[in-house]
């Protein structure tokens, strides 16, 4: 049940950092560089081009951005995959610095849920507008 709690958290502070916020879409856009504008969410998540960013959107692009940090392909981020950063501000040290895919997916739709606020399985506009904002101020107030 804590790590549980633990993990939900971590998956929580990597999503408003934007660590995860990004999947290779682009060749113009690195796969490491956290997403700085409305403009660069939509280019990197929204495939159909609609202006908006879907669930399974957003999950595609959060776990291409996980299995782009699994070099090693065993499903579970650690060592040198798991960048220190990271844990900035969470108390993972009982998880052992570990994060395993199935964790991650298992959070990826209540944190979506939480930037839905028209419950209409989209984001967009305003609140592709309150996700970028939550992220930019968790990066500015992480150490």
């Amino acid at each position: 049940m804590r790590y549980r709690r633990v993990v939900q958290g971590l998956i929580a502070m990597l999503v408003l950092t934007g660590v995860f916020a990004t999947g290779a879409y682009s060749a113009d856009l690195p796969a490491d560089r956290p997403v700085d504008s409305k403009e660069l969410l939509l280019q990197r998540m929204d495939r159909s081009g609609d202006g908006k960013i879907s669930l399974e959107e957003y999950r595609n692009a959060m776990l291409r951005r996980f299995d782009a940090r699994d070099r090693n392909n065993d499903g579970v981020l650690d060592g040198a995959e798991f960048p220190k950063e990271w844990l900035a501000g969470a108390a993972i040290e009982d998880a052992q610095n570990k994060l395993s895919r199935e964790d991650f997916s298992d959070q990826l739709e209540p944190t979506f849920e939480r930037f839905d606020a028209d419950k209409d399985g989209q984001l967009a506009g305003a609140e592709i507008d309150a996700f970028v904002a939550a992220r930019k101020a968790r990066e500015e107030t992480t150490p």
